[in-house]
């Protein structure tokens, strides 16, 4: 059983701006995928502001080498968008593999990272593409840093005044790019690992190599150290089998020693071998 709460649907930004500071204690809406979840769960609001049908939310362009990401575009369109399948093929990728046909086509980019789930599988695409978010409140607009912005599992630096508007990312040409997934089984929502990959080559030599992984820390991570170790080093077996070593001792450090490694970390360890091997 829901509880009870009043419905708003504005019809632009600015009307939904002016609802979000005039409401005592409104939340977000767009697919209500996890909203609804967490509101069933006995989590209260006053109001939901649907902001699903608000055209300044939707929509993917590219300037300036940047490239946007309307907050309300849904899993599914960005997976068949051209623009994300050419420069952040990974995001495609893994949008194309949240949840069901139900949850891709109702579910947004905007919801996905103000949720904040360790399993979120759009957030280590967009932390190899450097995303920045866009909030904004009534008369004042910030960008910060993805990874500054989710500060703890299921927690955020968002404010609850403040509307995600856009999600800003580097294309990345030139580089071979994926995202690779497991879960218990094909139908399942939940991620229970998630590897984001972007590498640049130049004959046997690795040139710049971009690496986040989720579902196995309490937030998704870039691992530093092991880009910082591959970024000119040469592709031979030596420097592959380090790599993944100091990834798989990056996390045990960042999480301590926890039951369900027994099977994360021999699969993440085939996964970064695969990737990085090409």
């Amino acid at each position: 059983m829901l509880p009870k709460f009043a419905s708003v649907i504005p019809r632009t930004k600015d009307e939904a701006l002016s609802w979000l500071s005039s409401l005592e204690n409104p939340k977000i809406i767009a697919g209500g995928t996890d909203l609804m979840v967490k509101m069933r769960a006995g989590k209260h609001c006053s109001h939901v502001i649907d902001v699903a049908g608000i055209p300044e939310l939707m929509g993917v362009t590219e300037e300036d080498a940047k490239i946007s990401i309307g907050a309300a575009m849904t899993h599914a369109r960005l997976s068949a968008e051209g623009t994300i399948v050419r420069n952040a093929r990974s995001l495609a990728l893994a949008c194309g593999l949240i949840g069901s046909p139900q949850i891709r086509n109702m579910g947004t980019i905007g919801g996905n990272l103000a949720n904040a789930s360790p399993a979120a599988d759009s957030i280590p695409p967009l932390l190899i593409h450097d995303a920045i978010l866009t909030l904004e409140s009534q008369g004042l607009r910030r960008k910060v840093a993805l990874e500054e912005a989710i500060v703890a599992p299921y927690v955020t630096s968002i404010d609850r005044k403040e509307l995600l508007s856009s999600v800003e990312i580097n294309p990345l040409r030139g580089y071979r790019e994926g995202y690779r997934r497991v879960a218990k089984r094909a139908t399942w929502a939940i991620s229970r690992l998630g590897v984001a990959f972007a590498i640049k080559e130049d004959g046997n030599r690795f040139i710049d190599v971009r690496l986040a992984i989720g579902s196995c820390t309490p937030m998704p991570f870039r691992p530093g150290k092991v880009e910082n170790l591959l970024a000119g080093s040469e592709k031979n077996d030596a420097v592959i089998a380090e790599a993944i070593r100091v990834a798989l001792e990056e996390i045990k450090f960042i999480s301590g020693i926890r039951p369900s490694y027994a099977y994360k970390l021999p699969v993440l360890k085939g996964i970064l071998e695969e990737v990085l091997r090409g």
